[in-house]
């Protein structure tokens, strides 16, 4: 019988609309803010965040991101953990162009087909950027142990809980490049309602990260055993739901999609 150990809900949300995303230029580390839009639409997530408490709160320390996490969370602003390994991928020299202005270039059609062989000319790699992201993930999965082995009352604690995160400072902490995230199990039930979510009694402690599409979407293959980076859509300002579950019978931390958390 596999006997449920642990669980632990993380809650991902994409920043807001900036106004390079409502041109469709390509926008990695490029730092702008959101727009007058962007800003706006946030406020339907900022109701639905309004008063919940994380265990954890995790955000890209790019401007985009961090004005995000002060609409729709401004309790957690200022003892968020503002990481830069959250950064969209670098797109280099092709950083602020459409696909129309780079649709002739043959290294960039190379790069759309085949975007884990192919580097945009000063750009990041797929495996650095993967590396950096399955980086997060481990340090991640700590707090994940943390939070799961307190006491059900502290795991709800609120702000306070996170005034043991040391800040990272915007640009100080170097982006380490490594390995990309290993291969993952075939078989996956890949969304689950809140009626599936466990034993009524246990409330899973949350971590909540803001951060860029690319971003959430290699969170949830990194988490999701049978996901791919294509089949995830998360729209600016909204949010994903991911459960992790450690198990006596696997012994690791597997996650699946939920429809709510």
């Amino acid at each position: 019988m596999d006997v449920l150990v642990k669980q632990d809900d993380l809650v991902l949300v994409r920043h807001g609309t900036t106004p390079w995303n409502r041109e469709k230029r390509y926008l990695g580390h490029t730092d702008i803010p959101l727009d007058r839009g962007g800003r706006d639409e946030l406020a339907p997530l900022a109701r639905e965040l309004a008063g919940k408490a994380f265990h954890g709160v995790f955000c890209s320390d790019l401007a985009r991101c961090q004005e995000t996490l002060a609409i729709i969370s401004p309790a957690h602003a200022d003892t968020a953990m503002y990481d830069p390994r959250l950064r969209e991928m670098d797109f280099g020299a092709w950083e602020g162009h459409t696909y129309e202005q780079l649709q002739h270039e043959p290294l960039y059609r190379q790069w759309i087909d085949s975007p884990q062989q192919v580097t945009p000319p000063g750009g990041e790699s797929w495996a650095d950027f993967a590396g950096r992201i399955d980086g997060f993930v481990g340090s991640l999965l700590k707090d994940v142990e943390e939070a799961c082995s307190r006491p059900a009352e502290a795991q709800t604690g609120g702000g306070s809980e996170l005034s043991r995160l040391q800040r990272i400072e915007t640009g100080k902490a170097a982006l380490p490049g490594s390995k990309g995230i290993g291969d993952r199990k075939e078989a996956l039930s890949r969304s689950q309602g809140p009626e599936d979510t466990g034993p009524e009694s246990q409330v899973p402690p949350k971590m909540l990260i803001v951060a860029h599409g690319g971003v959430l979407r290699q969170l949830a293959v990194s988490f999701v055993p049978g996901l791919s980076f294509w089949d995830v859509h998360v729209q600016p300002g909204s949010l994903l739901r991911i459960r992790l579950s450690f198990t006596e019978e696997t012994g690791g931390w597997d996650g699946m999609l939920v429809n709510e958390a």
